[in-house]
């Protein structure tokens, strides 16, 4: 029987595919475990692209609480003459290169009415269910997981309510820096807000973690470094996971998996591939360029359009999470995008913790004074480069085309081990408890 029920509060569960679920499914998964019963309480309705009815069953024991929210989307339906009804296309508006003025009045309605999201509706009718649940319950712990970060404000509505309730608030990205926010073009009074609420739940929650070293400092600056921000990093099941094998193919794949746009485009990348197929007839009648995930229609075009790399494209849409780490033991190096922000300094994405379990080069594109740019600088496991340099890039590709790049395994292994979901669970468990 379990000692101790957290009730945690986040926008995507399953049947919620992506990165976003992964964090918290293992963490309430490992967590009954350890003996902590974890509720998840999630919307009935939620507007998310992403479905993956497989992690279901990995969710199978979890209880879960879903009431119904409203999201103002059916205003963007109407604004931009959306055919898509049933769906919400991740920054479908903001990747347009030319907008139509409700393209632009649809961007900044979302920039600077809706703070800190368009989930916003949600938190009243949350905070006066889960007060009274709570009290039935017995539940003194609760934990909320942003973005959105609307989550957070329904346990700061909580922590109001009852201040003796135990908060741990779980940041996964940035609030007010974060990078979106320029792009939804968030005015001054909006940005106001979001600081001042963000404020708030740093200083209300009884603890704060987050999932990197830097994004813990840049949170503690923000509440002049009144409370210790604890890092939980993300991380691997191995048990989920295949061991990593040889390739088959007689192909040179280069794979990215994932969210690919604008902010994340590597230039560079596409240039040196082009130069290298230009001059090496072997390498380009072997590349494959293998994408699994959403695409900006840009980048495919960009590629497309390309005399030598139109053919070399595989698009595989969204992978099922068990499915995927085959695709990754498939390629010969995989590729890792970091926004092109001064956000990428702070983050540790899981898809790189994914990656490690291939024991292939990982080839990431983003600033070398960043969390990620440590890890890579201390372990033989990959190269950390600018997106825009196409002669280093191309000096890295064709140094694994020709087997002259090598990895060390113990690398790969130590990392797994350092930071696999069951030990990172284990310091979680230990968090609730010490409250």
């Amino acid at each position: 029987m379990s000692e101790k029920k957290v009730l945690i509060i986040t926008y995507y569960w399953p049947p919620s595919g992506g990165v976003g679920v992964q964090r918290w499914l293992h963490f309430a998964i490992n967590l009954k475990k350890l003996g902590i019963e974890p509720v998840i309480y999630t919307p009935s309705n939620p507007q998310f692209e992403i479905q993956d009815e497989k992690l279901l069953e990995l969710a199978k024991d979890i209880e879960v609480i879903k009431k119904p929210i409203w999201e103002p989307f059916q205003l963007f339906h109407k604004l931009t003459g959306s055919k898509n009804k049933g769906k919400i296309q991740q920054g479908v508006v903001l990747e347009k290169p030319k907008k139509s003025f409700k393209d632009k009045l649809f961007v900044w309605l979302r920039g600077n009415l809706f703070v800190p999201d368009a989930r916003r509706f949600w938190v009243k009718p949350s905070v006066k269910f889960l007060s009274g649940y709570l009290l039935d319950k017995d539940i003194n712990t609760i934990i909320t997981t942003g973005p959105p970060h609307t989550m957070h404000m329904i346990g700061l509505g909580l922590k109001k309510k009852e201040p003796t309730l135990q908060w741990i608030a779980d940041f996964r990205d940035p609030w007010s820096d974060w990078d979106i926010l320029k792009q939804l073009k968030t005015g001054f009074l909006a940005m106001s807000r979001h600081r001042k609420l963000e404020r708030n739940v740093l200083k209300r929650a009884t603890e704060v973690i987050t999932v990197s070293k830097r994004l813990g400092l840049s949170l503690e600056s923000k509440i002049r470094n009144e409370k210790e921000v604890k890092v939980l990093m993300n991380g691997i099941d191995l048990a989920e996971n295949p061991a990593a094998a040889t390739s088959n193919t007689n192909k040179f794949t280069i794979g990215y998996f994932g969210m690919l746009n604008e902010l994340r485009d590597p230039q560079g990348l596409w240039l040196a591939l082009e130069n290298i197929c230009a001059e090496n007839k072997d390498f380009a009648s072997k590349l494959e360029i293998r994408i699994g995930g959403i695409v900006s229609d840009s980048i495919v075009e960009r590629i497309k359009s390309s005399k030598h790399l139109s053919s070399c494209l595989t698009q595989l849409g969204y992978v099922p999470h068990q499915e995927v780490f085959r695709h990754y033991q498939e390629c010969d190096v995989l590729l890792l995008l970091l926004n092109k922000s001064d956000n990428a300094k702070w983050i540790l994405p899981v898809k790189f913790f994914e990656y490690l379990s291939a024991h292939r080069p990982i080839l990431t594109f983003g600033p070398d004074d960043s969390d990620l740019g440590d890890i890579l600088s201390e372990n033989n496991i990959g190269r950390m480069m600018s997106g825009d340099d196409s002669n280093e890039i191309a000096k890295f590709i064709l140094a694994n085309f020709t087997s002259q790049y090598s990895t060390e395994k113990k690398d790969f292994d130590q990392l797994l081990a350092r930071h696999s979901r069951v030990a990172h669970a284990r310091e979680l468990a230990d968090l609730i408890n010490s409250i």
